[in-house]
């Protein structure tokens, strides 16, 4: 008996070592085969990344903003609109003269950030009797914004200004007998003013 067992047992680990190793072939074997498949995936996100990426492009560096951010500025004169019936909203008095209007005067009960309505180069920094400190803006060929009665100037003529940038402060006003701050605000395309309440939020391309 003790003779059999001898015999049987190396018999049994021999077979059951070599069923494990046949069995650890024909794994390996069954994963490089798998690894060579050229196997096509379709994930849910496939769907969602397509090779025609659009590229995010900075928006708003070709659209005009308003002159300022505060949500305390207010409109204090309208532009002088010949059609319009109602023109005294938009009538400056000054020293026994008035004025039409060719921009907008907001104004609010403190001093307020004045901003670059758009990418452009400053032309200009002048004085005025009037209107103090006066600073000019060339966006393009056809387009200038004009920015009065401001004071603590942050640029400088050439200085490239980006949208919304910020670029002086509104001052007390010299004209109105008035303890608000305020600015006067114009803009110009192809050397006519144009009223700046119609174009904020448009692209400065188009323009006509």
């Amino acid at each position: 008996m003790n003779k059999a067992l001898k015999v049987l047992l190396p018999t049994i680990y021999i077979s059951v070592i070599g069923v494990m190793f046949i069995c650890v072939l024909l794994i390996l074997s069954g994963i490089k085969g798998y690894l060579k498949e050229d196997v096509n995936y379709n994930y849910a996100l496939d769907n969602v990344f397509t090779e025609e990426v659009i590229p995010v492009s900075r928006v708003g560096s070709d659209v005009i903003v308003k002159p300022f951010i505060s949500s305390y500025v207010n409109i204090y004169k309208k532009y002088y609109d010949y059609e319009s019936d109602n023109q005294e909203d938009s009538i400056i008095y000054y020293k026994g003269t008035y004025f039409q209007n060719n921009g907008i005067d907001y104004e609010s009960s403190d001093n307020f950030e004045v901003v670059s309505i758009l990418d452009g180069e400053v032309i200009s920094i002048e004085d005025s009797d009037i209107y103090g400190k006066i600073l000019k803006i060339k966006h393009n060929d056809n387009l200038v914004s004009v920015y009065y009665n401001i004071k603590d100037i942050l640029v400088n003529v050439g200085y490239k200004t980006t949208t919304g940038e910020i670029i002086a402060s509104s001052n007390k006003s010299i004209y109105e007998n008035d303890e608000k701050s305020l600015l006067h605000f114009e803009i110009y395309y192809n050397n006519k003013s144009i009223n700046p309440e119609s174009v904020y939020s448009l692209n400065a391309n188009s323009l006509e």
